[in-house]
């Protein structure tokens, strides 16, 4: 299936994905090592040279990593990153977020890539991942994640995500427990009770996304920061948009129809809310709390009919939120880290913090005593 998402999905991406919350490889599994120097023609040509024929330079990565593709069943292949540290003794695995590509951590891996073997994995659906018609419930996703380890040979690993992963991470700590060493979950809440009949959405960004906003790659980065506190490295923003020949974004390299069939894997009437007792491995959360006065980033460049209906919507999601954020934290020794009122984009916006409490939590110095 190759029918692409709309441009308005695009730029709305970024705020769907904060209103969340916000095995053995079988005989027929392959992988394909690609070992080309930084800067040259990377395995997923194919999909760069679907977002267009004018591509701007910013989008041409040369992040040091070596790009795998592993391929979980016939006809699926999900894109591994490799930021290093295969010298070390303990894999890290990071996982993202809806809408994105392994290549939104380029900054954040080399954070860890002294004390661990740091990959990350792009799900299917999401170029330059395979994007069959089916496999985005959650029991499927956490056997691709568990099928890359099996392909790398890896036995255990810390497994890190952002956002929709977390329903990832916690389906792999009740069912693959034991190739589980620790879990982090970046403002990566349980889903399973996110969204009901009884409690409206609140407004989104939506009247903000004008045409001006997307003449370029620089004015959509721009737009995106400033809506939404939010400024992706440029190489994973052009693995998922269109460009004309002029370097306008007019479309999304994703089908219309992959997030929604990740959002209804996570929804509670297919994906119980998580039962805490069961996940043996340790736990770190670390959350972008929802707080009343700090609202969403968008909130005050919305018309104050917008602002007034976002008003009431909000209270009910924040409290939502605040229970979700207790039940993870009761009966774990390790409390979480909560950045109220931060973006959602924890490990982008407030790096510094996210990797203390990570290093904290996994043993390695930060100084001190």
């Amino acid at each position: 299936m190759t029918h692409t998402r709309s441009l308005e999905g695009l730029c709305h991406a970024a705020v769907t994905v904060t209103l969340l919350l916000t095995f053995s490889v079988s005989s027929w599994g392959q992988t394909r090592l690609y070992n080309g120097p930084v800067g040259s023609p990377a395995p997923d040509e194919a999909a760069r040279a679907r977002s267009g024929p004018a591509q701007p330079a910013a989008c041409r990565d040369t992040t040091p990593h070596t790009v795998t593709f592993v391929e979980v069943e016939p006809g699926v292949r999900l894109e591994v990153l490799d930021w290093g540290g295969a010298h070390t003794p303990q894999t890290m695995v990071l996982l993202t977020g809806l809408g994105d590509n392994a290549h939104v951590y380029d900054q954040f891996a080399f954070q860890f890539t002294d004390d661990f073997h740091v990959i990350g994995i792009t799900r299917r659906g999401f170029l330059p991942a395979s994007q069959p018609a089916h496999g985005y419930d959650v029991e499927t996703r956490a056997r691709d994640d568990i099928a890359v380890l099996d392909a790398f040979g890896i036995r255990k690993a810390t497994f890190v995500g952002h956002s929709l992963a977390g329903s990832e991470l916690s389906k792999i700590g009740e069912v693959y427990h034991q190739r589980v060493e620790t879990l982090v979950y970046l403002d990566a809440a349980d889903l399973a009770e996110r969204f009901s009949d009884s409690r409206p959405e609140p407004p989104g960004d939506d009247s903000l996304f004008t045409s001006a906003t997307t003449t370029s790659l620089w004015a959509y980065q721009a737009a995106s920061a400033r809506f939404d506190a939010l400024r992706k490295p440029d190489p994973a923003v052009c693995l998922g948009v269109q460009f004309d020949a002029s370097g306008a974004l007019i479309g999304s390299t994703t089908p219309d129809w992959v997030s929604p069939a990740l959002l209804a894997g996570v929804a509670g009437s297919v994906n119980p809310p998580v039962n805490w007792a069961t996940i043996e491995a340790p736990r770190l959360g670390i959350f972008a709390l929802f707080t009343l006065e700090a609202r969403q980033p968008w909130y005050w460049y919305l018309p104050a009919a917008e602002q007034a209906a976002f008003d009431e919507a909000w209270p009910p999601i924040v409290a939502w939120y605040q229970e979700t954020i207790r039940k993870f934290a009761d009966h774990n020794p390790i409390q979480p880290l909560i950045l109220s009122g931060a973006p959602h984009y924890v490990y982008l916006d407030h790096e510094a913090d996210v990797v203390r409490a990570m290093r904290q939590f996994f043993g390695l110095p930060v100084g001190g005593k």
